[in-house]
């Protein structure tokens, strides 16, 4: 586990959290708010067993919604059918009140109200806005049908804006807290790839630096030996030996972890003292190339080295990609049977020597 999945994990948590807040919150208006005036006033309706059947519809609009949302967002056609169903309830049960005391007596509509916070809560703010514009509209609706008068309208306005406004300020702070967690987790995140970069290019420069003792290691002797006349320059195996020096120091500088066609840029910084030599060399490639990792690039360049190293006259180096990676072709006159790095980091190695021409591939499998 990365240092950012707990963080990940924890965000993931406190929305849970919001989430069983608004469910408790909700449940508990509809049984101990709408559930309590509907109780209270049982007297005042004209049938309560009808109103007690809408509770019940209430009851379980509010238990699927909970169950929807405590599984995820829920898909807006199963909010909005959870939603529209709390709002023919609400409906019903303020056409069945008493004339004139509506609004005394319906315990519907804030349990209405309550089930779209619920399924809608953390969907656009806009979709509730519109939810409770309806439920209010289909409210005043009744009451102007039963006869709306100056004092039904200012009870009506400020029961309004008690109930929607307390809806709406749990909806925004729902998203307020969300979007908090949100970037908090990516603020970690973005933290913990800054050190990922961090301790990555330390490693590299690492090994780098490694490569350059053991580079040293093998380039110090030759320079002493021609600093003291020991190896004579005109020597064919001399010079031989530093062509391979130089390939790889020039490979060294040419190193690029995080460029894209790294193993390019190193097979032409190999080739370079091949070129220097007279030697033709070219380089293609055939297909979008994969990344292949600093290990196997030098396995892949050593063979280069190699092969460039004892060419004559002419090189051709092909890269191609395959099913499992990357295949890089040589073809050189070398004219002597080349002595080819061993086989690892992923890369096998397969060649033939024919009248004084080298084929080989060098096959890299990232699986």
């Amino acid at each position: 586990m990365t240092a950012v999945q707990p963080t990940t994990m924890m965000s993931g948590r406190y929305q849970r959290a919001f989430t069983i807040a608004v469910v408790v919150l909700v449940a508990g208006w509809h049984l101990a708010g709408g559930g309590g005036q509907l109780l209270h006033n049982r007297a005042d309706y004209a049938s309560f067993a009808f109103q007690g059947a809408l509770w019940l519809v209430m009851a379980v609009a509010i238990a699927v919604g909970s169950l929807l949302v405590l599984r995820g967002s829920p898909d807006w056609r199963l909010a909005w059918t959870v939603a529209i169903v709390a709002l023919i309830a609400s409906t019903a049960s303020a056409a069945a009140s008493p004339a004139g005391q509506m609004l005394a007596v319906n315990w519907a509509w804030g349990s209405a109200g309550w089930t779209g916070v619920l399924v809608l809560h953390r969907r656009r703010l806009a979709e509730l806005t519109w939810f409770l514009a309806a439920e209010a509209a289909a409210t005043l609706s009744v009451q102007a049908w039963d006869g709306l008068d100056r004092i039904d309208l200012a009870a009506f306005l400020a029961l309004l804006a008690w109930s929607t406004g307390a809806q709406i300020a749990v909806a925004a702070a729902v998203k307020a807290l969300d979007s908090a967690a949100d970037r908090a987790a990516t603020a970690a995140r973005s933290e913990d790839a800054a050190r990922e970069r961090a301790a990555t290019a330390e490693i590299i420069q690492a090994a780098r630096h490694a490569r350059w003792l053991a580079l040293q290691e093998s380039t110090a002797p030759l320079v002493a030996e021609l600093a003291a006349g020991t190896a004579d320059p005109g020597d064919p195996q001399v010079q031989v030996r530093c062509a391979v020096q130089a390939a790889r120091l020039r490979r060294l500088m040419a190193e690029g972890d995080e460029l894209p066609g790294s193993l390019v840029h190193e097979l032409h910084a190999s080739a370079d003292a091949a070129e220097l030599r007279g030697v033709a060399v070219e380089i293609e490639t055939a297909g979008v190339l994969p990344q292949v990792p600093g290990p196997a690039r030098r396995v892949i360049t050593d063979a280069a080295i190699a092969i460039l190293t004892s060419a004559r006259s002419q090189a051709r180096i092909t890269l191609a990609t395959v099913a499992a990676g990357i295949a890089v072709s040589f073809v050189a006159d070398t004219g002597s049977v080349v002595l080819l790095p061993a086989a690892g980091q992923g890369v096998a190695f397969e060649h033939q020597q024919d009248d004084g021409m080298l084929w080989a591939e060098a096959r890299w499998n990232n699986r």
